[in-house]
């Protein structure tokens, strides 16, 4: 990055900061100026498979981390005995490496985020029963409709799917805070830091140490047809996770950006095939006419700057969950049959079916608890 635009654009910011993005820039640098070779082997010797023929050596590394994952399965197929992984391995790899500098310390840091949110899933009849808060208590009447609608009257199938909501609710919030995280260590891009201070008000504030991009989650480097141009995005998982009002301050807060740093800006969603229905794209238009709005492949290829972005992602998800999965031994099969169990027991000791012992037990308490009258005035009308 030229350092006379350096000093004009960015004085002031971090010097840590300001080291992640010359790391991000020398990542992208490798990969524009590699061949498909140099990318095959990095995959390969991560892998440690041998050296072989390439059918790529005509490519660039960009051209070769642009091929679609069932292309690069293709051709790297008749290269490996029948049966085996390999070529499938190798395509995962080569699209990890065109991904990210570092794909396994990338990979490890996914998983253990996916670790964590593992620890929190369902894994026993209480934890379906309540939530952390002691008012969230598993809705018996849901529970019913369950019961008729969709398990047809059978008790293991009801309890299967109340837990897969719960986990895939758990999964929901785990994967749209990945985002931001996993792409900010692809080739090129840097993560915005969290703003500092005491006050919202205060967070939203454009300052050059402790909130420089206020109203963007990742940064990129310029790109080699914008040689002075700092990229910056605004990422969401999905068109509606925007509030309502966010629209406005988001749009006024990338404005403030292009102003500042003379930055092309984004306002992106990961997930959608189209722009319509977006909640908050008009809003942001309004206040920032300059700042582009993306979803889905659109939004992925320009923060993989990558042609297959979102295969690019998907990678890093897969071998993230896999690894989690091997790691923390999770079984939703076991899970649901101890927690249906759980529900026989509490029947046969109420005497009752399991949705009437589950409503008494889910409704039921002392009334000084249940009724804000007992004890104390009634609250004022």
């Amino acid at each position: 990055m030229d350092s006379q635009w350096v000093t004009r654009h960015l004085s002031g910011i971090q010097p840590t900061l300001l080291n992640r993005i010359s790391e991000a820039e020398e990542e992208m640098q490798w990969v524009r100026s590699a061949s498909a070779d140099d990318l095959l082997d990095a995959a390969r010797s991560t892998l440690r498979i041998e050296r072989f023929h390439s059918p790529f050596r005509a490519m660039s590394a960009i051209e070769l981390g642009n091929l679609r994952h069932s292309e690069l399965v293709e051709e790297l197929a008749p290269l490996f005995d029948p049966g085996t992984e390999m070529a499938t391995d190798l395509a995962d790899q080569i699209q990890l490496q065109r991904a990210f500098a570092d794909p396994t310390t990338v990979t490890m840091l996914i998983a253990d985020l996916v670790k964590a949110a593992v620890e929190k899933f369902p894994a026993k009849a209480e934890d379906l029963k309540v939530g952390h808060n002691p008012g969230d208590v598993l809705d018996p009447f849901i529970l019913a409709a369950n019961f008729e609608l969709l398990s047809e009257g059978n008790l293991q199938r009801t309890i299967e799917t109340s837990v897969s909501h719960k986990v895939l609710m758990k999964i929901e919030d785990l994967v749209g805070n990945l985002h931001q995280t996993t792409i900010s260590f692809m080739r090129g891009n840097f993560r915005v830091p969290e703003p500092q201070g005491s006050r919202k008000a205060g967070k939203e504030m454009l300052h050059p140490t402790k909130n420089p991009f206020p109203g963007a989650d990742v940064g990129q480097v310029p790109t080699g047809d914008k040689p002075e141009r700092l990229r910056l995005f605004q990422v969401k998982s999905k068109t509606g996770s925007a509030k309502g009002g966010d629209g406005v301050r988001l749009g006024r807060q990338l404005q403030l950006l292009h102003e500042t740093y003379d930055a092309d800006t984004f306002f992106v969603a990961v997930v959608g095939n189209t722009l319509r229905g977006h909640r908050s794209r008009g809003a942001v238009e309004r206040e920032s006419s300059g700042t582009a709005v993306l979803v889905g492949a659109a939004a992925l290829n320009e923060l993989a700057q990558s042609s297959v972005g979102g295969e690019l992602l998907l990678r890093t998800y897969q071998r993230a969950f896999r690894q989690a999965s091997r790691e923390t031994g999770y079984s939703f099969a076991e899970v649901v049959a101890s927690i249906c169990d759980a529900f026989e027991r509490d029947a046969e000791t109420d005497g009752e079916g399991f949705l009437e012992a589950w409503l008494h037990r889910a409704t039921d308490g002392p009334i000084n608890e249940q009724d804000s009258r007992v004890g104390q005035a009634p609250l004022a009308p």
